[in-house]
């Protein structure tokens, strides 16, 4: 399961919303413990795709930022976020072919007309053959 805070949540929305007809994308923050993962904070990116309205890449600099606050007792990166314009809530063939790390989550926001209309949770399947749906509760 994956908790999300109402506050990256909101995050999240805020930024997909900003950024249509773009995608969107972020680093998510929190923590693991066993098979459930807390996401206390989402970390907005620029998406320096060369096809922003249809790919997203995360700026790697930002990755590096936070993963050395990590080492200083900043939050983990537990995944990250991208959004479909007018699209579902849906791993798409790009998103399968871009996975490079089994234990991501990955969230995605279908953003329809520049509003945010679902938010849905996946991993990767080991060997990167695709992704599980995995249970997304909104709370603290």
């Amino acid at each position: 399961m994956i908790l999300l805070s109402p506050e990256p949540r909101a995050a999240i929305a805020a930024h997909a919303e900003a950024e249509f007809p773009n995608e969107a994308c972020g680093l998510l923050l929190g923590q693991r413990d066993g098979a459930e993962v807390f996401i206390t904070e989402a970390v907005a990116s620029a998406n320096i795709a060369d096809e922003p309205r249809r790919r997203f890449e995360i700026d790697p600099g930002l990755r590096l930022r936070l993963q050395k606050a990590a080492r200083k007792g900043g939050g983990q990166i537990v995944g990250h976020y991208h959004s479909h314009p007018n699209g579902a809530a849906r791993p798409s063939e790009t998103d399968r072919a871009g996975i490079f790390e089994a234990d991501l989550v990955w969230l995605i926001a279908a953003v329809v007309n520049g509003r945010l209309a679902n938010l849905a949770a996946f991993l990767p399947q080991a060997g990167g053959g695709g992704f599980d749906d995995v249970a997304l509760r909104i709370g603290h």
